[in-house]
């Protein structure tokens, strides 16, 4: 049964022991978990019924964290002036990142949030954090805490944190964005319309 809880703290204390994390975003209720604990990753895929070979996007806090691990030269300017806001981007993935971060082609998604949730997490966590919509596979999108304790109630080890800052729009998730193409491509269409 999911723990309901409010405090960033204990956000921070769950991610690290490897737990799933259900947070508000600027688009929809996020489920979150650590990215470099494949257990973790593991876990999550079972709860959202998820295949383990489609790899999940990360928040960021900022260009910095993102430079870190991802290559930005070349398009560094255009994230800035785009960020922070309802979409996420495909870049080439350094090393640094686990494997089971990185897709196919060597890609990782990012995205730096609205969100006044997420911006006050990043106060206390250093490190990118997973971000993908609070449903199992097919089911409509979780808006607020209750709907996410409904659909995960039978799984042990999740922690859901409520929208104290009303963060949560709707049931529309990121656009994404490949900028390793040329031209780059949206390949969801989302929350964030943008013409290239």
């Amino acid at each position: 049964m999911p723990i309901l809880n409010h405090k960033f703290e204990e956000f921070r204390d769950f991610i690290e022991r490897g737990w799933i994390v259900a947070y508000p975003t600027e688009t929809t209720y996020g489920l979150g978990a650590n990215p470099f604990n494949k257990d973790s990753v593991v876990l999550l895929d079972k709860v959202k019924k998820r295949s383990a070979d489609k790899p999940y996007l990360m928040l960021v806090k900022n260009i910095d964290m993102l430079g870190v691990y991802a290559e930005i030269e070349g398009v560094e300017q255009f994230l800035t002036v785009t960020w922070p806001n309802a979409v996420s981007f495909v870049l080439k993935a350094k090393k640094r990142l686990p494997e089971w971060m990185i897709d196919k082609n060597g890609n990782a998604c990012f995205r730096i949030s609205t969100a006044q949730f997420t911006k006050k997490l990043f106060e206390y966590i250093d490190r990118p954090i997973i971000s993908t919509s609070a449903n199992p596979e097919g089911f409509p999108v979780a808006t607020d805490p209750y709907e996410v304790a409904a659909y995960f109630q039978n799984f042990d080890r999740i922690a859901v944190f409520p929208d104290m800052y009303n963060d949560v729009k709707g049931r529309i998730p990121s656009t994404i964005i490949d900028l390793t193409r040329t031209p780059p491509k949206v390949i969801r269409k989302g929350a964030f319309n943008i013409v290239f």
